[in-house]
């Protein structure tokens, strides 16, 4: 059993990753109203390759790796991040370039599930992720980032993102 404080900084992490998912929504939506939705799913899943690759090609590099031949070496996630970026870079020609971090929002939730979720559970986890998204989405949602609509927060919006964290600290706090 972790203590409780780690816990804390794991529903912290976790909201944290919620946020940029988020973030990932609200960028995907303006690439899907300017390429369309499969095309936007597209670059966020080319932008999600390009990360996994560097990432695992660093811990393959420091001996780290822990799959098997041949992704136990570098040069393989160097040879995959090189062609996915090259295919990334076409596919989003006309595109801002901020639109390729999409795919590391995903890369984010993927590993924060893999890594976070079973020191929280994945009750906590699930709900911690979903209260980070929703309090970003409102604050997205008021400002109309990336040309969305603009949709206010209201004091029932900000009441509702609030009885999710509550939510979120009644199903941590509860006595292990």
């Amino acid at each position: 059993m972790q203590l409780a404080s780690t816990q804390w900084i794991y529903v912290g992490l976790t909201l944290a990753v919620g946020v940029g998912a988020g973030v990932q929504a609200s960028l995907l939506g303006a690439m899907g109203r300017d390429r369309g939705p499969l095309e936007a799913g597209w670059v966020s899943i080319l932008g999600t390759v390009v990360g996994a690759a560097v990432f695992l090609a660093v811990r393959s590099a420091r001996g780290d790796a822990l799959l098997p031949s041949p992704f136990d070496r570098p040069w393989v996630f160097v040879a995959v991040a090189l062609v996915t970026t090259a295919l990334l870079l076409l596919s989003m020609r006309e595109l801002g370039a901020y639109f390729a971090i999409t795919g590391l929002f995903g890369l984010a939730v993927i590993v924060s599930a893999a890594f976070v979720g079973p020191r929280l559970g994945v009750a906590v986890f699930i709900a911690s992720l979903i209260a980070g998204q929703m309090f970003a989405a409102l604050v997205l949602d008021h400002v109309g980032a990336f040309g969305a609509d603009v949709q206010r927060a209201t004091v029932m919006r900000v009441a509702g993102v609030g009885v999710l964290l509550l939510g979120v600290a009644l199903m941590r706090g509860g006595g292990d």
